[in-house]
């Protein structure tokens, strides 16, 4: 992130100011009541479905849990939280920790240089939004157990995406219309960037470093996934021994949580590989079928139209312009 945007970010706000002079965490400017359990009406106005703020430093923020996902950023230095009371985690910069509705959470106290920045995505946000949660990868599954579409399952995820030009950027803009001002064009232009940002997201399993452990099946089902999407030639077999599982078990827990069997799930995760491959690489179309575990050309090409209503080199031509 640009360092004119960390210099803004590292204002000392108003809040700040009072726990400097003495004061702690004034809880009623997340829930008007003054209890652990955040609420979007006392951060978000004006109806707005989602938010960004800093995160507040030099006091430790107490347990709580919200009715809303929160994403945090790491922007500079690092934050050192515990979920659930005993899962200690510590973000770097350029980590991205997502927690789900429910969560038990309290953060130490950051120093100066520690700039975080909070996202906050009420569950009305996602009925309205253009992105599929529908779909088979980690960040899918982890958005239908914990985003409104059930109770929630106190899950959590951090991705490690430092580097990733194209998510930090989203990031950077998404920050920046905040810091402008938050007018309706303004506000319409930061749901097209958040729904870009996860879809981005949805497509780098491989970058994520940490799922919750308190539902033990959606762990092992988010850790599958990722593993699926980072290295589309693993087998079934090679899977379920990493999990300590029988083959037909696995295929079981797979079916139930995701509504796809191994070998779906494994085609998805190859034909998106193959799509970014398509889009990004001068590769050809042989090449990418059998570099994502298809020698058959004639197979890979079939497919393809089939998902995609056009031919490998049809989508190039698209995705290029």
């Amino acid at each position: 992130m640009r360092q004119e945007i960390i210099e803004r970010l590292s204002r000392v706000s108003r809040e700040e100011r009072e726990i400097l002079s003495g004061e702690g965490v004034d809880m009623t400017l997340y829930n008007r009541a003054g209890g652990n359990v955040l609420e979007p009406d006392g951060i978000l106005e004006g109806g707005r479905l989602f938010g960004i703020r800093t995160h507040t430093r030099f006091a430790p923020f107490p347990r709580h849990s919200h009715t809303y996902v929160e994403m945090v950023y790491q922007v500079s230095g690092s934050t050192r939280h515990i979920i659930d009371g005993t899962e200690r985690l510590e973000l770097g910069a350029g980590s991205l920790l997502l927690l789900g509705r429910g969560v038990e959470h309290e953060i130490m106290p950051a120093g100066m240089g520690d700039i975080a920045v909070n996202f906050i995505l009420i569950p009305a946000f996602f009925d309205s939004a253009a992105i599929s949660i529908g779909g088979s990868n980690a960040l899918s599954v982890f958005l239908k157990g914990n985003l409104g579409l059930s109770t929630g399952a106190g899950a959590y995820l951090v991705f490690d995406i430092s580097g990733d030009a194209a998510i930090e950027n989203l990031l950077e803009n998404l920050v920046l219309l905040e810091l402008e001002g938050a007018d309706p064009r303004r506000q319409e232009l930061q749901r097209a960037t958040l729904e870009l940002l996860l879809r981005h997201l949805s497509l780098r399993s491989d970058d994520l470093l940490i799922s919750a452990r308190r539902d033990r099946e959606q762990a092992l089902v988010l850790r599958a996934l990722s593993r699926i999407e980072s290295d589309v030639h693993c087998t079934l077999a090679d899977l379920a021994r990493e999990q300590d599982l029988t083959p037909s078990t696995l295929t079981r827990i797979l079916k139930r949580r995701t509504g796809c069997t191994f070998t779906e799930l494994l085609h998805t995760a190859r034909f998106n590989r193959a799509v970014a491959l398509l889009s990004e690489t001068d590769l050809s179309v042989a090449d990418i079928a059998y570099s994502v575990g298809y020698e058959n050309t004639a197979f890979f090409y079939r497919r393809f139209e089939q998902l995609h209503g056009c031919t490998p080199g049809e989508y190039r031509a698209k995705a290029r312009g």
